[in-house]
């Protein structure tokens, strides 16, 4: 047992240990601890006598059991936690598991999968578990009559162990967590967009075997727009596994038309004759009849071959379209790979645009979409494309506009005003609301880039702070 004054020096200097600003403390000494998950702590906290609690805290997710082990280990006076409010994650089930459960080999929560520092050594975390037991208040009716009557008939403990502190182990991440399916890349250049694919591949992409012997890292449904698509690619960065004759010459068979007996496939031959058809002359065809048809649509799989071909093709489908005096063209690729084989089709991809786009009047080039629905990396190429991935995070991004617009934002009228402004400068529309909550309300559906809406989110924290203390607002005011 710890000696109630050392026990009380430690709380008092070093504890919380996590968290300290976002916990509501009461008598450190006690053996209830609160944890009302993502309910109000501040609500809860006026419902029970402080000197019969430790501390009443939030579990938001259940990353956040590790910060309760710390705190319950550095002050293992708590023996009782009382679980009580509403999660709107997993975090009520983590930590019942943990309790009920223990871990598995990994450090993960079992029947949960939360992980657990593993710098928790096991006997240590056993511990805490038969000593430390959880009373779920959940279902209770009137929460402060509960508490009192299991704070009155649980009997008082004695701290279970010596104080122990436990530093956090510093992650090392391979695999980022991100959604499974849909992402999206829009760069200004092919280049510019396949750096950024790397990374994200790199970053993001789940680790699975392939047909081929290698394994790869696999991204599904990457939509990449390239704002001013080229047909030749200029200087190639220094890493790249081509140079730009093998690039040009890649373009030209593309679009060449001509089949290429040492392979099961072109796509020059797929869009010009394989059916019978030259594919490019009947979209232009199309769009001559009608600028505003969807039907300028060209088809590459063979359904009856392509599916026991060695290697069938990668490109499946093309469409354009021509609106508001420029030309679209958006391919399907099934399989991708993003290293070696992206720019080249990209830059195929370009070429036939800006062909199609020079055939017709009065059209200019527009964006190129490219949607990779397996957009992957080979293991072989990981080291190659760690670098690039590395380099391109710590670049500095210059600044590109929003396409949904931009804002000015002010005071007007006890209130927050916005006006939003199209890429081309004309007024839209002028939204009001009573305070910066309503307002970023307004403003989400209207922002369409990350790095804008953090800057939003700062101009309108200092537009609401100006409202309530009644002083000058100016955008863009800070250093």
């Amino acid at each position: 047992m710890v000696a109630p004054e050392n026990l009380e020096m430690i709380c008092e200097e070093n504890w919380p240990v996590e968290y300290g600003a976002q916990l509501v403390l009461g008598d450190v000494g006690s053996n209830m601890a609160i944890c009302c998950l993502w309910s109000r702590r501040d609500h809860i906290r006026k419902l029970v006598d402080r000197s019969r609690y430790c501390v009443i805290g939030n579990l938001y997710s259940r990353a956040g059991i590790n910060a309760m082990l710390r705190n319950i280990l550095s002050n293992p006076s708590i023996r009782y936690i009382v679980l009580t409010g509403r999660s709107l994650t997993d975090s009520d089930e983590a930590l019942l598991k943990f309790f009920s459960l223990g871990i598995d080999q990994e450090w993960r929560i079992i029947g949960n999968g939360g992980q657990i520092d593993p710098g928790f050594p096991r006997d240590v975390l056993e511990d805490v578990r038969k000593s430390v037991r959880v009373i779920d208040l959940r279902g209770s009716r009137g929460f402060a009559n509960g508490f009192e009557k299991v704070s009155r008939e649980l009997p008082t403990l004695p701290p279970f162990a010596e104080p122990r502190f436990f530093p956090k182990t510093v992650p090392i991440q391979k695999i980022y967590p991100s959604e499974f399916l849909g992402f999206v890349v829009r760069q200004q250049s092919i280049v510019q967009a396949w750096e950024e694919i790397l990374w994200t591949i790199m970053t993001f992409g789940e680790i699975s075997p392939t047909d081929y012997g290698l394994e790869q890292r696999e991204i599904l449904g990457l939509l990449s727009i390239i704002q001013k698509p080229e047909p030749h690619p200029g200087n190639l960065p220094d890493w790249a596994p081509f140079c730009t004759a093998d690039i040009q010459a890649y373009v030209e068979a593309f679009l060449s038309g001509r089949k290429v007996d040492e392979v099961p496939y072109s796509y020059g031959d797929r869009l010009s004759s394989y059916w019978g058809e030259n594919q490019v002359d009947n979209i232009l065809r199309e769009l001559e009849r009608s600028k505003h048809s969807r039907r300028a649509v060209s088809a590459l799989w063979d359904p009856r071959t392509d599916f026991i071909l060695s290697e069938p093709p990668c490109i499946t489908v093309i469409q354009v379209a021509v609106r508001q005096g420029q030309l679209y063209l958006m391919a399907y690729i099934r399989s991708n790979d993003m290293f070696r084989a992206y720019p080249p089709n990209a830059f195929a991809l370009a070429a036939l645009q800006m062909r199609l786009a020079s055939a017709l009047k009065d059209v200019q080039v527009g964006t190129l979409s490219i949607l990779s629905f397996s957009a992957h990396i080979y293991s072989d190429c990981w080291d190659d494309c760690q670098k690039v991935a590395l380099a391109f995070r710590q670049r500095k991004r210059p600044f590109q506009q929003d396409l949904r617009g931009s804002f000015v934002l002010g005071l007007e009228d006890a209130g927050l005003v916005a006006e939003h402004f199209s890429p081309k400068g004309d007024s839209l529309q002028v939204l009001r609301a009573a305070n910066e909550r309503q307002m970023r309300h307004l403003l989400t559906p209207f922002v369409g880039r990350i790095d804008h809406a953090f800057y939003l989110g700062r101009e309108s924290c200092r537009l609401g702070e100006a409202l309530s203390s009644g002083s000058m607002y100016e955008q863009d005011s800070i250093e």
